[in-house]
């Protein structure tokens, strides 16, 4: 994001990115303060203090907005969970409970792993307002939230304040969300964000022992080794998987594992209406 010698920051920037995230701000102080990074002129005070004045900014970078965004980013997604009747069938199909599930839902779809491709989807690391020597990459995260608590703050949770081309169901910050961070794909990404871990958490919930991954096959020479990993109840095989390393085969055998749960689920209450 270009800033003018007058401090002023340019508008064609602005706009441009405004489009890019399809909200148009009524006060765009707060998308500059959203955006501002605490390397900008941070080597002069002065210059950093008459920077918010002209721009009309409260803070000295995002970090009070990020707070916030972090919040509503969480309300979104606890709001969603409490409606998404998959979830609920997830949550009883695998013996876990409602609760558990939504956590797992925020972790996922808040973490920076899943913060850091909306960013770049976005380019948000072009507008953000630092200095150019600045390695920016680890901040993108708490930036994503900072805008998300501006875009709140601006239009609202629920303020009808949304560009006509882009109108729908999720108003302002809630509009956001559901556009970027595909969140009615939550189940997925939970399964895929740590199947292992859910693996483990259905078998305690169910008062079974710990799950149990025993390496079956390694062929291959060393640099591309491939092994053949299966997924035990004490001694029940209950699914195989395969990877180039050990931790992607018992991935794989949980993902499979997960799978067959989720059928099971499905088959009985198939059966369960027919009867």
């Amino acid at each position: 994001m270009r800033v003018y010698s007058d401090l002023t920051v340019n508008g064609d920037d602005l706009e441009e990115f405004q489009e890019i995230i399809g909200f148009k701000f009524k006060d765009k102080s707060y998308l500059i303060q959203a955006l501002l990074h605490g390397s900008l002129f941070s080597g002069d005070k002065e210059k950093l203090s008459a920077f918010r004045k002209v721009n009309g900014l409260e803070n000295k970078d995002y970090e009070k907005l990020e707070y916030l965004g972090d919040s509503v980013l969480g309300l979104i997604i606890a709001e969603h969970a409490f409606h998404d009747n998959s979830i609920n069938k997830y949550a009883r199909s695998g013996g876990l409970t409602i609760e558990g599930v939504a956590t797992k839902i925020r972790t996922v779809l808040a973490s920076n792993e899943s913060l850091k491709p909306v960013a770049r989807k976005i380019k948000l690391s072009r507008f953000v307002l630092s200095e150019g020597h600045v390695n920016i990459d680890g901040k993108l995260s708490d930036i994503m939230e900072a805008l998300i608590g501006a875009i709140y703050v601006d239009g609202g949770l629920d303020n009808a304040n949304r560009n006509t081309e882009t109108e729908g169901n999720y108003p302002a910050a809630k509009d956001f969300v559901y556009r970027f961070f595909e969140i009615d794909s939550a189940l997925e990404k939970i399964a895929d964000f740590n199947p292992k871990g859910m693996i483990q958490e259905i078998f305690h919930q169910n008062g079974l022992d710990n799950p149990c991954y025993k390496v079956l096959e390694e062929e291959g020479p060393d640099h591309e080794k491939q092994f053949t990993v299966g997924l035990y109840l004490k001694d029940k095989l209950l699914a195989i998987g395969s990877g180039n390393s050990k931790r992607k085969a018992e991935k794989a055998a949980a993902e499979l594992h997960l799978k067959h749960l989720q059928e099971e689920h499905q088959e009985s209450s198939s059966y369960n209406k027919t009867d």
